[in-house]
């Protein structure tokens, strides 16, 4: 007598149900629900990093790794008066390289440069004004990136994991009940991966370029955006 075979699929906006049935259940993926949930956590950033440039060119290298590590020293010291922890401070290796300028259709050699880079975590956002107007009175080439961030991130998205597995469950029981199904046991459990992503951190894109040169005054002002984590699990539960 040959088998018959029913297979049934049904989409929902939140998950999807798989369902399969026959005269004899062998195959291991028969009689489950697989069914996707999401979770969207909205908070504001708490804490700032900033990507400090400097870079000198000179006739001689010497000179120009002299000047760059005099002013990354003077750069770190003032940091050292915002600063939570010592991991808030990071700086690179001093690279040398020659330098070229396009001039009249071709590169001319201008000299040796030197640069580094530093990065700077502040955790007091209402002094971000103060500090970015003290770094323009040094001879810092410019603030490459500023990038706001939580200093709980790791919580937020752990929390998302929650949000977003219990939006799965209530999607899978709300398919499970229009096909007239039960749900079982969990099977599987995975959340997408995405322990950091465009979305756990809002960069604001900004760069100012100073040319070495200490300009002091006021510091500037940005307002930050609304971070959002958000996180996907994937779940498969038997089928009653």
């Amino acid at each position: 007598m040959k088998k018959q075979f029913i297979y049934i699929f049904l989409i929902g906006l939140s998950g999807t149900i798989f369902l399969s049935s026959c005269g004899k259940i062998s195959n291991d993926n028969q009689n489950r629900i697989r069914v996707s949930g999401e979770g969207k956590i909205r908070i504001m950033p708490d804490q700032v990093t900033l990507t400090i440039n400097t870079a000198f060119t000179k006739p001689r290298m010497v000179d120009a790794v002299r000047e760059t590590h005099a002013t990354v020293d003077t750069v770190i010291a003032l940091l050292q008066k915002y600063e939570n922890e010592k991991e808030d401070i990071k700086t690179s290796s001093v690279s040398a390289n020659k330098d070229y300028q396009y001039v009249a259709n071709t590169n001319k050699f201008v000299g040796y440069q030197a640069q580094q880079t530093i990065d700077f975590v502040l955790h007091d956002l209402s002094k971000f004004t103060e500090l970015t107007g003290k770094l323009l009175e040094t001879k810092i080439s410019g603030i490459g990136s500023i990038s706001f961030g939580h200093s709980k991130a790791d919580s937020i998205l752990r929390e998302a994991d929650l949000i977003a597995y219990d939006d799965a469950l209530k999607s899978a029981k709300k398919l499970a009940s229009r096909a007239d199904i039960k749900i079982g046991k969990l099977l599987y459990l995975s959340n997408d991966g995405s322990a950091s992503n465009e979305s756990n951190q809002y960069r604001t894109g900004m760069a100012l370029e100073t040319f070495n040169k200490g300009y002091g005054g006021d510091g500037f002002k940005i307002t930050p955006e609304v971070l959002e984590f958000k996180r996907t699990i994937f779940t498969e539960f038997e089928i009653k």
